[in-house]
């Protein structure tokens, strides 16, 4: 516990356009975010103790660009495509608390916020009872260190870029029930999110909806 932590103070700006589409729309963002006193979560090996703790950087600033699109019936009656590219350039604009004789992380990547990010979901649905699913993710490595030392990612700590495809049936029985079988991870990506993610992973559920 750090009782000297400065809350943040945030600036953010966007610029978006949207056009309609027939049974759908489409939108581009221009975004900034500026922050000062960021709360930066860390992690350090003290002996063989992992420790985390907060701290504050003096100045971050995000800015970036997002597409997102939207569209029923697209190709064929009862499809729905949902998707969305956003890129994001963050950066450490100052860190006084950082003292380092061999590195800096001033101009380095803020933690945690990958370069790249996208998803895709597209739902097809034949009729009022069935409801057939595929969806996709994708996010860019990222850093969890101010300084980005952290550059071994497919270890304990490490963070990995991933792409991860799901898929899911839906079956609405009647007005309350309704049952659903699904696969997370399809292809058994292997990858750490600072710990190993669940890689192929089956479900099946049973809803009752009031």
């Amino acid at each position: 516990p750090n009782p000297d932590l400065k809350p943040e103070r945030v600036l953010s700006s966007e610029l978006a356009i949207e056009r309609a589409l027939d049974k759908g729309k489409v939108r581009v963002s221009l975004f900034q975010e500026d922050v000062s006193n960021a709360l930066i979560s860390q992690t350090a090996t003290l002996g063989t103790v992992v420790s985390s703790y907060t701290q504050n950087i003096d100045k971050t600033r995000q800015r970036g660009v997002e597409l997102v699109l939207q569209k029923d019936d697209a190709l064929i009656r009862g499809l729905e495509i949902n998707g969305s590219l956003t890129y994001v350039d963050a950066r450490i604009r100052g860190n006084s608390s950082f003292v380092s004789t061999t590195s800096t992380s001033v101009g380095k990547r803020t933690p945690y916020v990958p370069e790249w990010r996208a998803t895709l979901v597209g739902t097809y649905r034949p009729d009022d009872k069935w409801a057939y699913t595929l969806a996709g993710r994708y996010s860019g490595r990222l850093y969890a260190t101010v300084d980005n030392s952290d550059v071994n990612t497919h270890t304990y700590q490490g963070f990995d870029s991933y792409v991860i495809v799901d898929a899911r049936v839906r079956y609405k029985i009647d007005r309350h029930w309704s049952t659903a079988v699904g696969i997370d991870n399809i292809t058994n990506k292997d990858y750490f999110l600072f710990h190993p993610f669940p890689q192929r992973t089956l479900f099946a559920e049973l809803k009752y909806d009031f």
